[in-house]
């Protein structure tokens, strides 16, 4: 009978050693916690919370400051302890992940994505509907689904890839783009593109100048701009000059 997933808001539930998610996957934990002082389980800042692994290609690890340890900034275990193990793995590839309480972040990481998508959240079953653009749709997944497989056994959420362009409320942006109606968001805050915002369930960026009184949380009025299916972006901008009907 299989052990059930854990549930995401909880402690990681012990179902092995590391919390790894096979028997496969202990290995790796043992080889990672004798090669990386940061592990070592009497003196280490940061511990194993689960592993989630097929021998011979990839194994995902994620980690977490150890409680009542002062951790890192930056929490990680080192390119040469990686390196050393996954030598010893036959040229194993092994991605380290740090474990958050946050879901859509844990998620995004657990997939090797730079910041997280939009997605969609079951949490009374853990399923985790993630929007990618069509090139990240092919990429993201990985050989065979592998990466998404992994990224899911790791996080304990079902993870389903999707693309964000044939989602409702990217065809409900694309008709306020082509009327040039506005469209109310709301500011999640800075990145390195630019402020992002939330509107209708999908991100978006404000390029250009962007107004220096915008604070996270803040409802704001937006013309969308342009919309990339391919890179799944949508950017907007808060200089809307004459006002036009809102698109709620």
């Amino acid at each position: 009978m299989a052990l059930p997933l854990p549930r995401f808001d909880a402690e990681p539930l012990e179902r092995y050693p590391y919390g790894a998610r096979s028997e496969a996957a202990i290995f790796v934990g043992d080889l990672l916690s004798a090669e990386a002082p940061s592990l070592d389980g009497t003196r280490g800042a940061l511990e194993i919370v689960a592993i989630a692994r097929r021998p011979g290609v990839l194994s995902k690890v994620a980690i977490r400051p150890r409680p009542g340890s002062v951790a890192p900034l930056v929490a990680n275990i080192g390119a040469d302890h990686l390196a050393r193990v996954s030598k010893r793995l036959d040229g194993e590839r092994i991605q380290v992940v740090r474990w958050q309480r946050s879901a859509e972040a844990y998620i995004a990481d657990a997939l090797g994505l730079g910041e997280a998508p939009p997605m969609l959240l079951v949490r009374g079953i853990e399923h985790a509907r993630v929007l990618l653009g069509d090139i990240d749709m092919r990429g993201i997944a990985g050989w065979r689904g592998l990466n998404a497989i992994l990224a899911s056994a790791l996080t304990g959420w079902r993870i389903r890839l999707a693309p964000v362009a044939g989602t409702s409320a990217w065809r409900r942006l694309q008709t306020a783009m082509l009327a040039r109606r506005t469209v109310t968001a709301t500011v999640i805050g800075p990145t390195a593109r630019g402020m992002r915002v939330e509107v209708f369930g999908l991100y978006a960026v404000i390029t250009g100048s962007p107004r220096r009184d915008r604070v996270p949380g803040q409802e704001v009025d937006l013309r969308i701009t342009r919309m990339d299916p391919d890179e799944g972006r949508i950017f907007a901008s808060d200089q809307i000059g004459r006002a036009q009907p809102r698109l709620f």
